[in-house]
């Protein structure tokens, strides 16, 4: 991703939301198609305004890091020793530029990228529309791990753990907390024993669920146990982080227009971002608004959304993140935020 393009979406973010110019900026690099070192070194030689720098530690289950003994996660060729995550940090701190890890925690399979497929070789911790149940292998493709399986669980927490006793000198953590938007996947054997063991209810057993509002209360439970239970998990994942790196701050990316859903269409994601930060299982987040479906929609959805924000008290500082088709570019009271798309 070139500078330019990142220049341009910030003057277009800037005339949309009328900013008047922010604080401070982020920049996020994705290795190995960026280069960290170059980065850096463009930031000081051109004198760019970031102030905060990401570089993404671990994608499609390939780790910058030599992950835990027994890990479904492996270590990224090249990167077996973790010795050129040690150096980028380093670099980054003598230029001045503190450093967060950044991780999608449940995509495990990158379909932009040609790494392999981590979960053809796990199956059991795939997450599964309803549909997939007799195919599991079959759905490999759609990328997410389950959130409700306990194996996914520990490995998120062993890989995170290691990273920050790893890795001190980190500044902290930024995560992606998400299960698809287009598909309701939750109908693996984890996810509905754990529905089971909460509610009672198997969700294949549902009937149709008719217009939006009249759910059985059998549904209404589904849905709210859902949004619940996957902010719960989040919240054990980053005091994990927390309790490894020293009590170190965790962001979570969110898409700003979900928090203004109803409930049955929040729950698709589960990403209630809102309850997140209301019940501090995040230090803040990166409010993206979602471009790529239209203009007027997601532009209404993230001042809703953004609003509902607002309302958080004590008041917190998030980034907001315009999610365009080559690049994000993120202004707010604190910063912007630049990643490949």
């Amino acid at each position: 991703m070139s500078m330019s393009v990142s220049i341009a979406a910030l003057a277009w973010s800037l005339a949309l939301f009328g900013q008047g110019g922010p604080g401070g900026h982020a920049l996020r690099v994705v290795p190995p198609e960026m280069d960290v070192s170059a980065t850096i070194r463009a930031i000081q030689s051109d004198g760019l305004p970031v102030e905060l720098l990401v570089i993404d530690v671990c994608r499609s289950g390939q780790a910058l890091f030599p992950p835990p003994e027994g890990s479904p996660f492996v270590a990224r060729s090249g990167f077996e020793s973790g010795a050129q995550l040690r150096e980028w940090i380093d670099e980054a701190h003598e230029a001045g530029l503190p450093v967060y890890a950044g991780m999608d925690l449940l995509r495990w399979v990158d379909p932009l990228s040609s790494d392999p497929n981590l979960l053809e070789a796990h199956p059991a911790l795939m997450e599964l529309d309803v549909g997939a149940m007799c195919n599991p292998r079959g759905a490999a493709g759609s990328g997410f791990a389950s959130p409700w399986s306990g194996e996914v669980q520990d490995a998120l927490r062993g890989l995170l753990t290691k990273l920050a006793t790893d890795y001190p000198d980190l500044d902290g953590l930024y995560v992606a907390w998400s299960l698809s938007l287009d598909t309701y996947l939750g109908f693996s054997d984890a996810a509905r024993v754990a529905s089971i063991l909460a509610l009672g209810v198997d969700p294949v057993d549902f009937p149709r669920w008719g217009p939006m509002g009249t759910e059985p209360a059998s549904v209404t439970a589904w849905l709210e146990w859902r949004l619940s239970s996957f902010r719960e998990i989040l919240g054990e994942i980053r005091e994990a982080f927390r309790t490894a790196s020293g009590g170190k701050p965790m962001l979570a990316r969110a898409i700003c227009g979900v928090g203004a859903w109803k409930p049955r269409y929040r729950a698709v994601s589960c990403q209630d971002w809102l309850e997140w930060r209301f019940h501090s299982v995040v230090d803040d987040l990166v409010l993206e608004i979602d471009l790529l479906r239209g203009v007027n929609t997601p532009i209404n959805e993230f001042r809703a959304g953004y609003r509902l924000y607002e309302t958080i008290q004590p008041p917190g500082h998030p980034y907001l993140t315009p999610l365009l088709w080559v690049a994000l570019a993120c202004v707010s009271r604190g910063g912007m935020w630049w990643t490949a798309r």
